[in-house]
């Protein structure tokens, strides 16, 4: 009789220990799948958001041209008066000094002007270059969102809406993401209630066997009280 019980004991285990592993693997795609779709979101609100940006940065570029144009016809009439001035015999020394300052004024605000178009250039070619950067992310994660599909194709009790493939473009892997979401936890949730029903099992074992009513210990705590109960001398 002790012998069959401790059969009966370690075969509880085993189960446990294959619920325990597959319950493992069911939460690792699943934050698997979830990070993917959280991404392809992300990816969205992004790209979405890049067009206005765009838009926003060429429209301070031409203001900015426009204002950098402005300035050196400016700079260019400041220069004209101050070389009338040089070379008015009637001009007096206060009104030399007067355009040599209007000049330096003037060619201040002109640099300022082309460092500020320079800003706005580079302000747009960067957002360039994020959008092809975002761009190519999401193809990239459309790559993962397949491997990660085919992993849960994979897993046992997984429903068919959770099997499906995704799609390429983001709106589709986040819609995939969220099929696989609501199929994993399903099988997860299964694969929880039936090592519940294990850890009972194992518990109404050890009471049986040893009397003991202290129900809500682990599986693995019970087949080791079990084996030294039962295996002694």
């Amino acid at each position: 009789m002790g012998d069959d019980l401790l059969a009966l004991a370690r075969d509880i285990e085993r189960r446990d220990a294959d619920l325990a592993a597959r319950i493992s693997t069911a939460t690792d795609l699943l934050q698997r799948v979830d990070s993917v779709r959280d991404k392809a979101r992300e990816l969205q609100a992004a790209l979405v958001a890049i067009p206005g940006e765009i838009a926003h940065a060429e429209e301070a570029e031409r203001d900015a041209r426009t204002r950098e144009s402005d300035a050196r016809l400016e700079l260019v009439e400041a220069e004209r008066r101050l070389d009338e001035a040089a070379r008015s015999r009637r001009a007096g020394e206060d009104v030399k000094v007067a355009a040599e300052r209007a000049v330096r004024r003037a060619a201040v605000a002109a640099e300022d002007a082309a460092a500020t178009v320079a800003r706005m250039r580079e302000r747009l070619e960067a957002l360039v270059r994020e959008e092809a950067a975002l761009q190519a992310e999401g193809e990239g994660l459309a790559v993962e969102a397949r491997n990660a599909a085919a992993a849960v194709a994979e897993l046992p009790r997984v429903s068919e809406s959770g099997r499906s493939v995704p799609g390429a473009s983001l709106p589709e892997i986040e819609e995939w993401g969220a099929r696989a979401h609501a199929a994993l936890f399903v099988v997860r949730g299964g694969l929880e209630n039936e090592r519940e029903r294990v850890v009972f099992e194992a518990n109404a074992l050890a009471a049986a066997a040893l009397g003991d009513h202290a129900g809500g210990s682990s599986v693995a705590l019970v087949v080791r009280r079990l084996e030294q109960s039962l295996s002694g001398p």
